[in-house]
């Protein structure tokens, strides 16, 4: 029953103390939330497991070419059969390369993505389909057509058929056998991937040592390390080069786990979001403790009146700490609205790899998490004011209360609070600036094209159905011909590979009548368009022409490069006029101009060597449209998606995006992490500020005799706004000095996601400095001036 009156009369103390008690629930509810939206990124993340049996011994096995640019490049088949016949490391290894189809059975013409697989690769990851089976060495003849699906495929166009497996589909207009449906949660690199097939290498592409195109899984043998498996293939690969010169020169191994691969710099990130979420949680506690302890003292009162009364300190003591945990059990609950409002952002920054791992915010794991959290804070933060209370002496409280000061070890834990949240913010504050410059520095480099108005859209045609490439140009023709009808369009032109969408597609090429120099690597990305296709990206020459209309089929060979395989292949003398060969068996085409260099490969790759050369002259092109139009591009995408099906009624698209979208994607990563790091930020100068202000309005409160008594003898208000100001910004300042500290080694962690700007970056160190202490000022110039406009009569007359 005494626990029940005190329950009562904690919530009746609440109620009566609003603005206390939502200080202190919302202090602890953004504490709480921001550190619970982060558990369930590190429980995804960092915790959850593969969707594999034992994950922890697979592993990617990648070419080593860094002299060309590709320190993790995909293995050629040849260098895979040799990995696979003489490594010792591995239980089995198996391929993957990349592929796609349209469905054109059971719904509307659909491009969907896939993977070409060895017969082996379900069965080196561990997994087994949910139906069905998985593939067999005789699924990788040619002629034998059969797929395995995803469940997502199956859902959306299967309706989750009970009897989808042995079922005949078409794919690119042949039949295939559904044998099998892929678990719900299973994702290999990339979730977009709908479908697997046998790889099915011919023989020519089976032994290949130039074309470098596939992914390599494997799995350790028991009580194999990573470290010894990369070991043993940097040997293998030594062998090779030695054994393989003209294919292998320079082309070493790497073995990366699973887990690194998936997650790449986002370990480093959601790290660095952990840290602030817990400073943020930090910054929260020391504010709802500072709270505690004003609030413990201007009931230094009521506790003395309780004692001499005949209450007990213990019962004393039991009552702060109920009326803290009504405050922590209403901050979690409210708390937890967070992660449910921000699950959307959350599930964004979640790599590829992982999304088809979702975690809940509901999930039981977090609720416990944050209830935890809520009521272990609540309880150790109460504690100071809990032991304030009970060791109180009676007449040393009222003595105290009647002089109105406030002093000694209370006091001083206090101002330590207060530098405390001054210095974890600045620590967010600092973080969050790096990441806002890093931002604004890639919003400065030059792309050397335009992406304003760019819609794209992916055609892939089945070689079915465009068997050579005069069909797949006469229908590439007829649909930008049609395209540039359209009102508004600029410019329309088909491409391979779009800037910002890939880092390889290379060839090796040799400039006629030079000869290679010790450390020339001449390999240049390699990009074919129709028409104007550089035209219509928005390129412009530095010497010579672009590729147009003029370079048919029956036109002299010609081809394009950029600055920088200009400065290194073709330094000497004119660019112009140079030839230049991409294989023995291949013409020799001619330089007619040069671009400068696009970011073919995005913000943060090393410039390379770059050509481009007309669809109607070269193999190996593509399928991405792109339309320059006036206006919003998206809103052209149903007109221009018409024209495709009149042409084709067949032929899906995908991907339609505008161009900014695309780049927008390459630091969407980074764009998320600043968001929450200036939200955190933004949260914790606010918490840190009110907690300014309530120090100094508390001690306003508690010294308003002796500021009364200074004003009756004499001070100006300017004096007392002083006193008062210097008190604040001397917190302020030590805070900041603390901050500074740590976050100069904080930083440095974050190195690995800043572009262009240090750790310690001297500006963003000052501008956040300021930043924090005009917030500082403004926090303690309302109490300061308060106290500047106490009458002195109406104090001492109280007192």
């Amino acid at each position: 029953m005494d626990l029940l009156a005190d329950l009562r009369y904690a919530l009746r103390l609440l109620r009566k103390t609003p603005v206390f008690t939502i200080a202190a629930i919302g202090t602890l509810a953004l504490g709480i939330g921001a550190n619970t939206t982060i558990f369930s990124l590190v429980q995804t993340i960092l915790l959850r497991p593969l969707p594999y049996q034992d994950p922890d011994q697979v592993v990617m096995v990648w070419e080593d070419n860094t002299p060309a640019g590709f320190p993790r490049n995909t293995p050629a088949p040849g260098n895979f059969n040799d990995w696979r016949a003489n490594s010792r490391s591995f239980t089995d290894m198996a391929a993957t390369r990349f592929a796609f189809a349209s469905l054109t059975m059971d719904g509307p013409p659909d491009l969907v993505l896939g993977r070409g697989v060895s017969p082996n690769f379900f069965d080196v990851l561990g997994v087994r389909p949910t139906m069905g089976r998985s593939f067999t060495p005789a699924d990788d003849r040619i002629g034998v057509n059969v797929v395995i699906i995803s469940h997502a495929l199956w859902q959306r166009r299967y309706g989750g058929d009970p009897a989808i497996v042995g079922r005949t589909i078409l794919m690119s207009d042949v039949k295939y056998e559904i044998v099998g449906i892929a678990p719900r949660s299973f994702v290999f690199l990339s979730r977009e991937v709908e479908y697997w097939v046998p790889i099915q290498l011919a023989t020519a592409d089976a032994d290949s040592r130039r074309g470098h195109f596939l992914n390599v899984v494997a799995r350790l043998k028991p009580g194999v390390s990573v470290q010894a498996a990369d070991t043993e293939m940097r040997v293998l690969a030594k062998r090779l080069e030695k054994e393989h010169p003209e294919t292998n020169r320079d082309v070493g191994a790497v073995v990366v786990p699973i887990r690194e691969q998936v997650l790449g710099d986002t370990r480093v990130e959601v790290v660095a979001l952990a840290i602030a979420a817990m400073a943020i949680v930090l910054i929260a506690c020391a504010n709802l403790a500072s709270l505690l302890l004003a609030r413990a003292s201007v009931r230094g009162g009521e506790y003395a009146i309780r004692l001499s009364l005949g209450a007990t300190r213990g019962r004393l003591a039991r009552q702060v700490l109920i009326e803290a945990l009504c405050l922590s059990v209403a901050g979690g609950a409210l708390g937890l609205t967070i992660p449910i409002l921000t699950s959307t952002l959350i599930e964004r920054i979640v790599p590829v790899g992982l999304q088809g791992l979702n975690v809940s915010v509901l999930d039981w794991r977090l609720l416990a998490f944050a209830g935890v959290l809520s009521i272990v804070t609540g309880v150790l933060f109460s504690l100071g004011p809990a032991v304030q209370s009970a060791h109180a002496s009676t007449a040393d409280v009222l003595q105290q209360h009647a002089r109105g000061i406030v002093g000694g070890p209370a006091r001083r834990f206090r101002d330590a609070l207060v530098v405390l949240q001054v210095a974890a913010t600045l620590v967010l504050l600092v973080g969050a600036g790096l990441m806002l410059r890093t931002l604004a520095n890639l919003n400065a480099v030059e792309l050397n094209f335009d992406p304003n108005n760019l819609l794209t859209m992916q055609v892939a045609l089945p070689q079915t159905r465009y068997p050579d490439a005069a069909m797949r140009l006469a229908f590439y023709d007829r649909v930008v011909r049609e395209v540039r009808a359209l009102p508004g369009v600029q410019g329309a032109a088909f491409g391979s590979t779009l800037p910002f969408q890939a880092t390889g597609n290379t060839r090796f090429f040799a400039v006629e009548g030079r000869q290679l120099l010790p450390g020339d690597v001449p390999d240049a990305l390699f990009r074919v368009g129709t028409g104007d296709y550089l035209r219509t990206l928005g390129v412009r020459p530095t010497e010579g022409r672009l590729i147009d209309e003029r370079d048919s089929a029956d036109a002299p060979p010609a081809v394009v490069v950029n600055e920088t395989l200009a400065r290194r292949f073709l330094a000497g003398g004119p660019a112009l006029g140079r030839r230049i060969r991409f294989g023995p068996k291949e013409p020799s085409y001619t330089v007619v101009g040069v671009v400068r260099n696009v970011l073919e490969r995005g913000y943060e790759q090393e410039e390379k060597p770059g050509v481009y050369l007309s669809a109607a002259q070269a193999s190996g092109f593509g399928s991405n449209l792109v339309v320059r139009v006036t206006g919003d591009p998206t809103s052209y995408a149903p007109a221009v998606q018409r024209i495709i099906q009149q042409v084709d009624p067949d032929q899906p698209t995908r991907l339609v995006r505008s161009m900014n979208e695309i780049i927008n994607l390459s630091v969407g990563d980074r764009r998320q992490h600043t968001v929450l790091l200036v939200m955190f930020g933004g949260l914790a100068m606010l918490i840190a500020a009110l907690g300014l202000y309530g120090l100094l309005a508390q001690t306003v409160s508690a010294r308003g005799r002796e500021i009364g008594i200074r004003i009756a003898l004499g001070a100006t208000w300017k004096s007392v706004i002083a006193m008062v100001m210097s008190r604040g910004m001397a917190l302020t300042v030590t805070g900041l000095a603390v901050g500074a500290l740590i976050a100069w080694a904080v930083t440095r962690a974050m190195s690995a996601l800043l572009y262009r700007v240090d750790a310690g970056d001297p500006f963003t160190f000052a501008a956040v400095a300021g930043l924090l202490g005009g917030v500082s000022i403004a926090a303690c110039a309302i109490p300061a001036i308060r106290a500047s406009r106490v009458d002195p009569m109406l104090v001492l007359r109280d007192q």
